[in-house]
């Protein structure tokens, strides 16, 4: 092997070029610790730059490599040149690019506008032979200094144009144009624009082309003397450098025709603003955005163009209809991330021979804009690895299978595809297999599609129940079946869709909401998994912000259909707080390990015949199957839920409100955001009416005759109590809340928690002033020795060991919140407070109270103490005390 001095005159001098061109790109990115993706061409700068690569550090870090011509640097290229090579890296939506010379290397940050060393991270002299700057491990270190950008990114600078444009022409039209049609416009744009891109790439021309100098610009002033219309340009446009015919699937002139009439001033800017962002140094290139790019911007393009209501579509869709965006954070909607993608493509690329995995049947069922099907399809023919014919691409093209609800997603699918072909053989594809159909229909339809598909790969919609169509509850209930109950989400019967289709051996690859691990709604579904699958992985990334702010906390499950006579593999688990792409490229590597960000490693099949799926670290594993052997909480406490009032803006009243001599129908009411750990305030904003003399319910009689204010003000609202549904079913007397809890089950000593947590927040109160609505409550349920008691489980509760299986056992929500239910409470293990010493006990208590009245300084160090004292009554080691993060 070459040194890394010889390897970068080699790719810096003339002789980069066919096979041995690709081994020395391939040797450099190995060596130094990149996974090579894909060199591309760019003859545009061939002057410049002998080559260039797209390359990969842990999935998700990604970087261009151009090798400048020797004695080429780019410290001393100006201003123009500097653009020309950038627009490379940029229009692959890739932020960092590193410009490699014979004599020096420098790190570029290209959403910096690049004058003098703005951009630039770091430099260095490539001297005595030495290139170990160039690592990928270097490259990492260089992430936490990048620069605050002051260009947007590529997708969000062509889809914030698509949106704008979107907007400005229903307001020309007058709101009379579809969204069927703008997005057949928009696809228009840029397959007219991606096929004049690739024609002057191969031609070498696109360097130094103005952008009033584009075809569609050009074609579009020459034809206005003969009042040619928006279509007929787009579609002469695209002739003019494509030798084949349009794929009628590509381009439906018809849905154009209502484009007929607009301002020509508005088309040229239309045009315009598809060869280059005024906000961005860069011109457009689709013929690159073709082949890397444009799945991660048709999964943004698909959510603008998602419509309010379609006559078209069936009220059965799988999917609802969704509103039409009106902010510009909304773009992305929710969309996969490429690195995702990758991991998926890349695992099914291990698991089979290069033959067999070209020809592997896939179909994603929830295709959106096509990035897995785009992405496997890019893996499959990446030009380092295979040589390959037009027409083994066209074939494999024909063995994919995308279907999506939304027309327009399919669409979208279509022409990324088509595009994908385009770059790698020059041609389209006859035709492409990506419906615009409900995926429980086609089914149906097409039984067989049973058994029939070595992968599938989808991210399906999570909608919750709460938002589902009557008719799409039924479908689903009806199509699961046996296989789940209660609330079901959409993704589950997705994955149920995925299993019916994968054959025997062939693999299913899905995103899921964290909620699958433990939703009694898809037990059944788990248990089916269980028995006729094999677990090949499973990646907890719900403390990752995979789909932004959006509120959704996922995990990847990889599965493969049993095959009769085959011995089980182990199950790689990944639990990720950081560093996500390198924890899955770890996994792929079949690499264990344990760091303070994430955790890979492997367990046996058997893990996933318990009720419920809990990915933990491979330490924390160890002290829950510890825990495991403990007695539950349900066996000293009984946990229940606060009121429920139905109406808390009329049964919740301040203070002042609480008719003199009336008091006795009120109770103090505790908010969720008011409890804190151990204490309860001594004082609240709000009372809640609460229905009960002595222990029993109070009458009607009674109510009117020795509460009347109370009455009466209740009458005042009784329009409102009377819309409640309780009441409308007949269920419920108007003036009442809907479940108020009995005193013995609410207004008695007990510990109070609010009902979503960041933290443990457990107080007792233990005069039992309080009432809680939704919240959880707990009581011992031996009357004996009451107190004590619950000093005992308020210190366990809050405890750092405690509260980790709580957090680690519950729901996930938005911004990392978990939600305490009573099933999750009761079966958490506790140290048997029969068990505890006399001594250890008192001084456990002790503490218990000391802290019950202090509000100093001191609260710290007896919560330490006390973390402590539980600590070893869960009997947790040194090592395992560090893992749950205990001093």
């Amino acid at each position: 092997m070459p040194s890394y001095y010889d390897l970068i005159q080699s790719l810096t001098s003339d002789r980069v070029h066919g096979t041995n061109g690709l081994i020395l790109l391939n040797d450099f990115a190995y060596e130094l610790g990149w996974q090579p993706s894909d060199p591309f061409y760019a003859p545009e700068v061939q002057e410049l730059a002998t080559a260039h690569l797209l390359v990969e550090h842990g999935l998700e870090n990604t970087a261009v490599l151009t090798f400048l011509r020797s004695p080429l640097s780019y410290g001393e290229l100006d201003f123009a040149v500097r653009k020309d090579l950038l627009r490379l890296s940029y229009n692959n939506l890739v932020d960092w690019h590193i410009q490699i010379g014979s004599r020096d290397a420098f790190v570029v940050y290209n959403r910096i506008i690049p004058r003098d060393s703005a951009g630039i991270v770091a430099n260095y002299r490539l001297v005595n032979g030495e290139a170990e700057q160039l690592r990928s491990e270097s490259f990492e270190q260089l992430l936490a200094k990048k620069p605050s950008p002051n260009l947007p990114a590529l997708d969000d600078a062509l889809i914030g144009s698509i949106s704008g444009w979107k907007r400005k022409l229903s307001a020309e039209m007058k709101g009379n144009v579809s969204n069927e049609a703008l997005s057949a416009l928009f696809n228009g744009i840029i397959f007219a624009r991606a096929v004049e891109d690739y024609g002057m790439r191969q031609q070498g021309l696109l360097r130094g082309r103005r952008v009033d100098a584009g075809a569609l610009l050009v074609n579009w002033h020459e034809s206005r003397a003969k009042s040619q219309p928006l279509r007929k340009i787009l579609i002469k446009t695209i002739k003019a450098f494509l030798q084949d015919n349009i794929p009628s699937y590509l381009l439906d002139e018809s849905q154009l025709k209502v484009f007929d009439n607009l301002d020509p001033a508005t088309v040229s800017e239309l045009f315009s603003d598809f060869y280059r962002n005024s906000a961005v140094p860069y011109e457009y290139d689709f013929s690159i955005m073709s082949k890397h790019a444009l799945s991660r911007i048709y999964e943004h393009y698909v959510s603008i163009l998602r419509t309010v209501e379609s006559p078209s579509r069936s009220q059965l869709a799988m999917f609802p209809q969704l509103p039409e965006e009106e902010k510009a954070k909304a773009y992305g909607g929710i969309y996969t991330p490429q690195f995702i993608a990758r991991f998926f493509a890349k695992f099914l690329q291990e698991q089979m021979g290069p033959s067999a995995f070209r020809r592997m049947k896939a179909a994603d069922p929830a295709c959106g804009s096509g990035i897995f099907i785009r992405t496997l399809m890019e893996l499959k023919y990446d030009p380092i690895r295979n040589g390959v014919t037009t027409t083994d691409v066209h074939e494999s093209f024909q063995n994919v299978l995308g279907l999506d609800w939304e027309v327009n997603a399919a669409q979208a699918t279509r022409l990324s595809l088509a595009l994908l072909s385009l770059t790698l053989t020059g041609s389209f594809p006859p035709q492409l297999q990506v419906f615009g159909v409900e995926a429980i229909e086609y089914l149906e339809k097409h039984p067989e599609l049973r058994d029939s598909q070595e992968a599938v790969i989808a991210n399906p919609p999570f909608v919750a129940i709460e938002t589902q169509q009557l008719a799409i509850r039924e479908r689903i209930a009806k199509f699961m079946g046996r296989h789940a109950s209660g609330r079901i989400d959409t993704s589950t019967a997705f994955l149920k869709i995925g299993l019916e289709m994968i054959k025997p051996g062939g693999f299913g690859l899905f995103v899921l909401p964290h909620s699958f691990l433990l939703a009694k709604s898809a037990r059944q579904m788990r248990i089916e998994l269980a028995e006729n699958t094999w677990i090949h992985c499973l990646a907890d990334l719900s403390a990752i912000k995979v789909f932004d702010e959006t509120g959704i906390y996922v995990v990847l499950l990889i599965f493969q259909k049993k095959v009769s006579g085959q011995e089980a593999p182990p199950a790689t688990i990944i639990k990720c707080q950081d560093m996500v792409g390198r924890a899955l490229q770890d996994a792929l590597d079949h690499r264990q390990i344990e760091t303070p960000t994430y955790s890979v490693y492997e367990i046996g099949q058997d893990y996933f015949k318990g009720a419920d799926w809990i990915v933990l670290p491979q330490t924390e594993l160890i002290i829950k199957q510890k825990f495991s052997q403990l007695p539950a909480l349900e066996n000293f406490l009984q946990v229940r839920e606060g009121f429920i009032s139905g109406a808390d803006d009329v049964f919740l009243r301040a203070h002042s409100e609480i008719p003199a001599g009336e008091e006795d129908l009120y109770v103090p009411y505790l908010p969720d955001r008011d409890m804190k750990s151990y204490r309860v305030p001594t004082r609240v904003a709000k009372y809640f009416f609460y229905p009960f003399l002595n222990g029993r319910y109070v009458s009607e009689t009674e109510l009117k005759g020795q509460f009347p204010l109370t009455w009466k003000y209740l009458l005042s609202h009784k329009e409102r109590l009377s819309e409640r549904s309780p009441v409308q079913k007949g269920q419920l007397t108007w003036w009442k809340p809907v479940r108020p809890r009995s005193p013995e089950n609410m207004m008695r000593p007990k510990i109070v928690s609010p009902h979503l947590v960041l933290m443990p927040r457990f107080s007792v109160d233990l005069k039992g002033r309080y009432a809680v609505s939704h919240s959880p409550l707990l009581y011992p349920k031996d009357t004996g020795a009451e107190e004590d008691l619950l000093l005992y489980f308020v210190a366990v509760l809050n405890s750092t060991a405690c509260y980790w299986h709580i957090a680690t056992h519950s729901h996930v929500y938005q911004s990392g919140y978990a939600m305490l239910e009573a099933k999750t409470l009761n079966k958490t293990p506790v140290p048997d407070p029969g068990s505890v010493s006399p001594k250890k006990m008192r001084e456990l208590l002790d503490l218990v109270k000391r802290r019950l009245k202090t509000t100093g300084p001191e609260i710290s160090s007896l919560e330490v103490k006390i973390d402590s004292i539980i600590a070893d009554l869960y009997r947790i080691s040194a090592s395992e005390r560090r893992a749950l993060g205990l001093s």
